[in-house]
């Protein structure tokens, strides 16, 4: 997905594809409150930016049931026909997935339009948000959900971890994204121009899956790692990290504490 100059630095190869799904399956319950909350209903018309390999857009198809329709947009075309699969097998048939980069993607009117982790590759998000705020009918919702990565953690403390943690985040702020943008989603909402509110929701899972999920994104990231001199390969020795990783944290019982997943809301006026 490449929604501005700035890139999608975590690939596309079946590797990432399988990290996200995971992370999805870890998101879900949260996604699905938060899109609640939010205002999604039954027969709603739905956009959702960024879908990737649909996961956000499976979740609001299944709110929107069969009278409502979800459109899912994405600029890859492997995540696409991932997307479109996954919505066979599950026989929601109220769904699209379309090739299109969100900068300047339209497809007519939407009652809600919907983003998750979409807004942290956009160089200008207000700009983003404001071009879709134009197929939002009157009184539409959208809806950003961004993690605070600085609020993952491991709970009793593991030292692996949090060095892994470490290189995540320094290698996502050397590359130019914020990864606290979560805490930051009201101050971007409003220069869009909404009035916006906003929730974090904490996901806590256990040492396999917390250390699946992290090695996963390190390994997804190991390019701008070394680029930007966060972490050598060596050090971090990927084809051993998520095994050391669970250890660590077993060994002290330790429980994950995923990045917060912030959602912020707000109606069209």
């Amino acid at each position: 997905m490449t929604t501005s100059k700035r890139a999608y630095v975590l690939g596309h190869d079946d590797p990432e594809l399988d990290r996200l799904e995971h992370q999805a399956r870890m998101l879900a319950p949260a996604t699905g409150a938060i899109l609640g909350l939010a205002g999604l209903r039954p027969g709603m018309r739905v956009l959702d930016l960024g879908t990737g390999a649909g996961d956000v857009a499976l979740t609001a198809a299944e709110i929107v049931g069969e009278s409502g329709q979800v459109v899912g947009v994405d600029i890859e075309d492997r995540a696409l026909a991932l997307a479109r699969r996954r919505a066979a097998e599950r026989g929601l048939g109220n769904t699209v997935f379309e090739r299109g980069d969100v900068r300047e993607w339209s497809g007519g009117r939407f009652d809600a339009v919907v983003g998750r982790l979409i807004l942290l590759y956009c160089a200008d998000a207000p700009a983003v948000i404001e071009h879709h705020l134009r197929a939002l009918a009157p009184g539409g919702i959208y809806v950003a959900m961004e993690y605070d990565m600085v609020a993952a953690r491991s709970e009793p403390a593991c030292a692996l971890g949090s060095k892994a943690l470490g290189w995540m985040v320094e290698a996502f702020r050397r590359g130019g994204m914020d990864p606290a943008l979560g805490t930051r989603l009201d101050r971007v909402l409003r220069k869009a121009g909404l009035d916006p509110e906003i929730l974090g929701l904490q996901v806590y899972v256990s040492p396999e899956d917390g250390a699946r999920s992290l090695s996963g994104i390190v390994s997804a990231l190991m390019p701008l790692i070394e680029k930007t001199g966060v972490a050598s390969a060596a050090e971090v020795d990927l084809a051993t990290l998520s095994g050391r990783i669970e250890a660590a944290m077993r060994e002290v019982d330790a429980v994950t504490v995923f990045p917060t997943l912030v959602g912020a809301w707000a109606r069209r006026p």
